[in-house]
């Protein structure tokens, strides 16, 4: 492995610029900003291109490509990652501190694992093999080149990290209006659908969603920097592929694991900033005073105790935080934080796929919750509700959910927005939370309307 050091550039997006236009670049984003408070979630940034290998779900079969070798197997997504990680690991390897060393970086559209009939734009998982890795150290002030080509072609790369001037046309127009799928009469028979499956017994929560779709022109890589101004959240992404993109804002972390430490941080529980201090204040003490939220957030901390901990050392599943309040541009949300200890059999990755999808986006029980989004909600979600995640040579995982989340493909922009339904909600507040959520991506739309 070969360490170059770059200049520190607070902006990471620079260093995406130059190398935007190469091969399936990708950008995993903290959005960091010097008048922050700087924590773990928002120290680090990475970016990668070109990568070496590359694994995408087609069907029930999955791609491999290497080499410039393309051959389809029976095997499940799942297992294939778990076979070429493995087998990366006894030439990459390493035990370094840093978050990300190179490997595999990708997505599980919240499809994934399941038997959808619904017609799907992207692959419902793909992940990538990349061996050279811009990061970012926003604590430190320092940005790692890191390599693991032969020397000689590792300083070529370098040079042009130095040297390389970007290569993208700063052009993107929205040449629609806003479609929303759906109208509020849609949304109530929905919501009220779920409500009698609460009082019939059969679920505690769903998180039902809709849909919104414009189109555009251009490149959305400029769309994601005016974006990531707007909505400044620790778990941001870009990822650019042959004839799609996919655009994160998610404030919230999925799955990490670092060693043996496995964690979790759901967000239930949800409220406006407002126009003025006082409003905002008073905004955020109501959620932190709502019975309502905190019963709904701790229904997904049980649920998501019991999902790590099927894979942990018995009595090490912990609530390591409950209710704590994390602010953001548009909104205050209510995050908990759940911690366990892994069974030394048990790999990062088969952790992350065993609690997939996030009790946050489905609702309690998953199952059902599962199979009534399913019923109620007429579209796939793609990647909106799934996660991007980075699977590090150093054996580290990092994971979003989903949310907050845009495709772009074929001129066409889509995003989705939704929340969780419990006995006490009311159809109005939970219609307007969509609205609230999805405030910021309508924001940045806004600022490239024709």
């Amino acid at each position: 492995m070969h360490i170059f050091d770059l200049p520190y550039q607070e902006n990471s997006s620079i260093w995406f610029d130059k190398f935007a236009s190469s091969r399936t670049p990708i950008f995993l984003d903290s959005c960091f900003q010097a008048n922050n408070h700087l924590n773990d979630f928002n120290r680090y940034d990475l970016i990668c291109w070109d990568p070496f290998i590359e694994i995408i779900q087609k069907g029930f079969k999955t791609l491999i490509i290497k080499d410039g070798t393309s051959f389809l197997s029976d095997e499940s997504f799942a297992e294939i990652v778990d076979v070429i990680y493995s087998g990366l690991l006894d030439s990459y390897e390493n035990n370094s501190l840093l978050p990300f060393t190179g490997g595999l970086i990708g997505y599980l559209s919240y499809e994934f694992g399941q038997k959808s009939t619904k017609d799907t734009v992207l692959p419902h998982a793909r992940a990538n093999a990349y061996k050279n890795t811009i990061l970012v150290d926003h604590l430190e002030k320092k940005t790692y080149f890191i390599s693991f080509d032969k020397k000689r072609d590792a300083e070529l790369i370098y040079d042009q990290c130095l040297n390389h001037q970007k290569e993208i046309i700063d052009e993107f127009v929205i040449t629609e209006p806003i479609v929303n799928i759906e109208s509020f009469e849609d949304y109530k028979r929905k919501f009220n659908k779920i409500q009698q499956y609460i009082i019939d017994g059969d679920v505690y929560q769903v998180n039902l969603a809709t849909k919104f779709s414009t189109k555009y022109s251009g490149d959305p890589w400029v769309f994601y920097k005016k974006f990531r101004e707007i909505n400044k959240s620790p778990y941001m992404a870009y990822l650019k592929f042959e004839d799609y993109a996919i655009i994160s804002g998610s404030p919230e972390q999925f799955i990490s694991v670092n060693g043996s430490t496995i964690t979790s941080r759901p967000i239930k529980g949800t409220m406006p900033r407002g126009d003025d201090p006082k409003t905002d204040c008073d905004n955020y003490e109501k959620l932190s005073s709502s019975e309502k939220d905190k019963a709904e957030n701790l229904m997904i901390v049980d649920l998501i105790r019991n999902d790590l901990g099927k894979n942990c050392d018995t009595g090490s599943v912990n609530v390591k935080k409950l209710f704590t309040i994390e602010s953001y541009p548009n909104v205050h949300h209510l995050v908990s934080s759940i911690e366990g200890q892994l069974k030394k059999e048990i790999s990062p990755w088969t952790a992350f796929c065993d609690s997939f999808p996030g009790g946050s986006i489905t609702g309690a029980p998953k199952k059902r919750s599962i199979e009534i989004i399913s019923e109620l909600e007429s579209f796939s979600r793609e990647v909106y509700c799934g996660s991007i995640f980075y699977l590090s040579f150093n054996k580290t995982l990092n994971s979003n959910i989903a949310i907050r989340s845009l495709i772009a493909y074929d001129e066409k922009l889509e995003y989705f927005s939704g929340g969780g339904i419990t006995k006490s909600s009311t159809v109005k507040s939970e219609y307007n939370e969509i609205f609230n959520k999805a405030a910021n991506i309508e924001k940045a739309i806004s600022y490239f309307r024709r």
